[in-house]
């Protein structure tokens, strides 16, 4: 593991940009007031991203598009502890939503969860090179 670098308050795009054209690998940390998010690059490229918003239960996403109903939440769930499996795979075996529509709300709060890294305002950014994303969640 190398050497911390605070890069301090930057633009997210500025710092990707660097990112691309030195080949970095190992996480960004974006640090704001009111959330954290983690950024993982490999070899320059965005290979994966964590944060507080991107783990949202499927359940919280779906109801909070307008996809699904909390009582078909507790369906499923209810099933699921029944049953075991993957809600999404539940939810589309009960025909409760299409496997495109689900995969289309999941892609959507995803795009959502970087957009709120691309935006970001008032945040200390520090990449930490040389290691994994799942060394910081």
């Amino acid at each position: 593991m190398g050497e911390i670098k605070q890069l301090g308050k930057v633009q997210f795009g500025d710092v990707v940009a660097t990112a691309i054209k030195e080949h970095w690998s190992g996480v960004l940390t974006i640090d704001n007031p009111e959330y954290t998010e983690y950024v993982e690059f490999k070899g320059g490229s965005i290979s994966g991203f964590s944060s507080a918003e991107r783990k949202k239960l499927i359940g919280e996403i779906l109801t909070a598009g307008g996809h699904l109903s909390p009582e078909e939440i507790k369906r499923a769930v209810d099933h699921q502890k029944q049953n075991g499996g993957r809600l999404g795979d539940i939810l589309v075996e009960l025909e409760m939503i299409t496997r495109q529509r689900l995969e289309e709300a999941m892609a959507l709060h995803q795009m959502s969860v970087l957009a709120l890294c691309l935006s970001a305002k008032d945040s200390e950014l520090s990449f930490e090179p040389d290691i994994a994303l799942e060394s910081k969640k």
